[in-house]
């Protein structure tokens, strides 16, 4: 993403849930309300993120969240918390390898509208208070790539 070696551990969402089906009762007596037919949706897990650059101009740090949405669906946008990550060197590191940044995100959500085929872009980003935020990194997933 932003540095070498740079990764987003994700749980890669399931096919899509089904859409409601109306029950045995309603089938029978015309009379019942049958509801409308729920959007689907498909649970999403992000847990951290790797290698990322130190994108402030001041403390060697990034206050990265994560943008998640399906291509073509702005309305289906999700946000993880802003988590700040001050970069280091990771342990065994030689004497030429850059710094970078590893948080934890921790962040559970939904992607509403989500059907199998979908692609889901991931933008990585560092939250500035000053400016317009940084991206950090980019990535689509579709099911099964």
């Amino acid at each position: 993403m932003g540095c070498p070696g740079s990764k987003l551990n994700v749980v890669a969402p399931p096919a899509a849930a089904p859409a409601a089906q109306a029950t045995p009762a309603a089938q029978k007596d015309p009379n019942l309300l049958v509801p409308a037919e729920a959007k689907p949706t498909t649970s999403l897990k992000i847990y951290s993120a790797h290698g990322l650059r130190s994108a402030d101009l001041v403390g060697n740090k990034s206050d990265v969240y994560v943008e998640v949405e399906i291509e073509g669906k702005s309305d289906s946008k999700v946000t993880t918390a802003v988590v700040t990550g001050t970069a280091s060197k990771k342990e065994g590191a030689g004497e030429n390898d850059k710094s970078s940044i590893d948080v934890n995100l921790q962040f559970v959500g939904e992607l509403k509208g989500y059907v199998a085929g979908d692609k889901i872009l991931f933008t990585v980003k560092d939250k500035d208070f000053l400016m317009s935020d940084d991206s950090l990194g980019k990535a689509t997933v579709t099911e099964g790539g």
